[in-house]
């Protein structure tokens, strides 16, 4: 059944709709512009340049499947955060918890949302490192969105054990213009980003950004609202060829209210379990009324509240030295407060915070000759951070189920990474990096609500990176790199005792890439496919159950994924594209054992659907002025689980959803108006899931429903 619902999916979308959302997979560049080639004529695929192994290089020319983004591509699909962006990235989850979104590349990443525990997939703004926490912010005036799946441990270190997301806004430039982008849409959806830049010298230029996003709640209670705001600066200074210096930064303060999680997997009518059913037939109803009442034993669920400030801030020094060396100087500095009172995990109240204070520099010296391209460079870091979560916030019978008081991590890193070429055709890559992270918490352990524990640990480690390029025609380039990553460790809470120990053991892994990139039929179609296989030992795996006191952090001794990446493009012209990803990722325990002697074995990690299939198209109509730009875009995926242990009421079952747009683009995109609708079909997915709850068996947090609107640009 479910190999015919897949095929079955490939044949409708490669012949209704795949793309649009440009998800460009890695390899693809924005769309022409219609304008620019109005008898329709073929202008090929255009090149587009990422940053993920932190130097600019063509996509094609990668040998990773990374997938690049424009701003552009973000506006055209009505991409306002993070989140959404799960549309357009191969084999991703990137799901709401509260102010938290949850990143897993290829079935790797952290599904719980405590102060002890690092994220499994690296996010970064302008090579500043951002908390999950900071991760829900709005994304406006973006130049480039780079997802990156595999261990990044060469380049990027800590907490890139499944892969790195950076995002790089949008620079100054010496362009005088304003921008602006309205939208409004169903929930009283009123969105508003403005846009300024002005060259004040021939050296220096500034850029102001603002949004705003105010939404009425989508959940009954009122709960799932938007009410943000959200503004930055940035100063680019160039006072000759060879220095640039980028200044910027935001803050961000939201004021609406965060989501209800809802039950799951219970049948009001039956009495019993039913997996994929809700409480109601409204499944973003989080009320429990009329004859529901009974199960809402602590009241109504009511929109919570919530505080949340953030702000921060970073700089580049670039400074050519000569002989095409370049010395480039990264600090970077967060300061982030999230509070969510009372907010409903099904029938029960429940308080969760967290606040950080970071700080990152980075060092680094790049250079190039006919034959070589290196860099090397040092890295330092340190966070300090604390939260906590609080079930039954509000009653005597409150407690904490995570009490961190204060969680610090710093460490600092030397890396270097070099391209050799041979010839023409054959290259090779080795880099290495050695980095120490301490690590030191202190808290309440939730076993009694009462006791203090502290853990302090320092943890050394070796990464490194080898592989091998060659171009085995104009343009197709085949590639295979082993590398490893790596995840410092960290602490259950509880005190250590000889018979209990509550250290969590650092995460490794050890993985194998293939592929192939090529561009064919005249640079019309590109066809890249990426094979892959990781091994990882000591996984960190967490769990939630709303009624456990404490829910320890596992290290599963074995889990492998390997799988299979492939990404099509067909644009035979400037005015049709049509764009195809599938992704298969086996994600499976092959040893985890808890210490009671509970397996897990055989079964799929956390959010890890063996099968992702996603695409779109895209075509312009032209008209005597201007034209009409129609796109859709579709995704499929398989079952997957929202824990480790496969719990009742965490699965989703396999799903499809479509967006679309229309879009008129005025002569010179001097301005553009449009209509768009995300999830046509109105389709309940959960997002981040815990199992149990009142009636349980679970309790889910869930992707937006059905939404649509208009939207207005003007360039000026």
């Amino acid at each position: 059944m479910a190999s015919r619902t897949i095929s079955a999916f490939v044949v409708s979308a490669m012949a209704l709709t795949i793309h649009g959302t440009a998800s460009a997979q890695a390899q693809t560049a924005p769309q022409a512009n219609a304008a620019e080639a109005e008898d329709g004529a073929s202008a090929g695929i255009g090149e587009i340049v990422v940053t993920a192994q932190k130097r600019s290089e063509s996509a094609q020319k990668t040998a990773a499947a990374v997938t690049a983004v424009t701003g552009e591509q973000l506006v055209s699909t009505g991409v306002a955060d993070l989140r959404a962006v799960q549309t357009l990235v191969p084999g991703a989850r990137f799901q709401q918890e509260g102010n938290s979104t949850q990143v897993f590349l290829r079935g790797v990443g952290s599904n719980a949302d405590f102060a002890n525990i690092e994220q499994g997939v690296s996010f970064n703004f302008n090579g500043l490192y951002i908390p999950r926490e900071a991760t829900s912010v709005p994304l406006y005036d973006i130049a480039q969105l780079e997802a990156l799946p595999g261990p990044q441990g060469t380049l990027y270190g800590r907490s890139a054990i499944g892969g790195t997301v950076n995002v790089s806004f949008q620079r100054p430039t010496q362009d005088n213009e304003t921008k602006l982008i309205l939208e409004g849409g169903n929930y009283s959806l009123a969105h508003a980003t403005a846009i300024q830049n002005l060259a004040l010298s021939s050296d220096l230029a500034i850029r102001a950004a603002v949004d705003y996003t105010y939404r009425n709640g989508v959940m009954k209670s009122g709960a799932d609202s938007k009410n943000d705001f959200g503004a930055r600066l940035s100063l680019l200074y160039k006072p000759g060829s060879n220095l640039s210096v980028y200044l910027w930064g935001y803050t961000v303060q939201k004021n609406g209210h965060t989501p209800n999680l809802v039950n799951k997997g219970f049948d009001p009518a039956t009495g019993g379990y039913s997996e994929n059913t809700f409480l109601t037939s409204n499944p973003w109803n989080d009320k429990r009324e009329g004859s529901l009442a009974a199960l809402a034993p602590f009241g109504q669920p009511v929109a919570p509240d919530q505080t949340f400030h953030n702000w921060a801030g970073g700089a580049q020094v670039d400074l050519e030295l000569g002989n095409n060396l370049t010395l480039s100087y990264i600090p970077g500095y967060l300061y982030l407060k999230s509070d969510i009172r009372n907010y409903w995990l099904g029938a029960l109240p429940a308080r969760q915070s967290a606040e950080y204070r970071e700080v990152t520099q980075e060092l680094r010296l790049s250079g190039s000759s006919s034959n070589l391209k290196w860099l090397a460079g040092l890295y330092a870091y340190r966070t300090v951070n604390s939260g906590s979560a609080v079930f039954l916030y509000g009653f005597p019978s409150a407690f904490f189920i995570s009490n961190v008081q204060r969680n610090r991590l710093q460490g600092a890193a030397v890396f270097g990474q070099a391209t050799y070429s041979f010839s023409d055709a054959l290259r090779l890559t080795v880099g290495g990096r050695y980095g120490v992270d301490d690590r030191q918490g202190n808290g309440i352990t939730p076993l009694d609500q009462v006791s203090a524990y502290r853990f302090s640990k320092k943890y050394h480690r070796f990464d490194y990176k080898i592989g091998v390029e060659y171009d085995v025609a104009p343009h197709a380039m085949a590639y295979v790199t082993y590398q490893t990553g790596y995840q410092p460790g960290t602490y259950n809470e509880f005190q250590s005792t000889p018979l209990n120990n509550a250290e969590v053991r650092p995460a490794t892994l050890k993985a194998i890439t293939a592929g192939i990139k090529t561009r064919l039929l005249d640079n019309t179609l590109q066809i890249n496919d990426e094979f892959f296989y990781y091994d990882y030992r000591n996984l960190q795996l967490q769990a939630i159950n709303v009624n456990a006191i404490l829910n320890p952090i596992f290290n599963a001794a074995k889990v492998t994924i390997p799988g299979n990446q492939l990404d099509i493009l067909y644009q035979p012209d400037s005015d049709n594209r049509i764009n195809l990803s599938v992704s298969y990722v086996h994600a499976r325990n092959k040893n985890f054992v808890t210490p009671l002697g509970t397996s897990y074995n055989g079964l799929n990690p956390p959010y890890a659907a063996d099968w992702t299939i996603s695409g779109g198209v895209s075509h312009d109509f032209h008209l005597k002025s201007g034209y009409i730009r129609a796109q859709a875009d579709a995704r499929y995926e398989s079952q997957w689980w929202a824990d480790y242990a496969h719990s009742l009421g965490v699965r989703q079952r396999p799903y499809a959803k479509a967006n679309a747009t229309l879009t008129y683009y005025a002569e010179n995109d001097r301005w553009s108006a449009g209509l768009w609708i995300k999830n046509i079909s109105n389709i309940a997915v959960i997002a981040a899931s815990a199992a149990a709850g009142i009636p349980g068996p679970g309790t889910a947090y869930l992707e937006e429903p059905r939404t649509f609107g208009a939207r207005v640009t003007a360039n000026f």
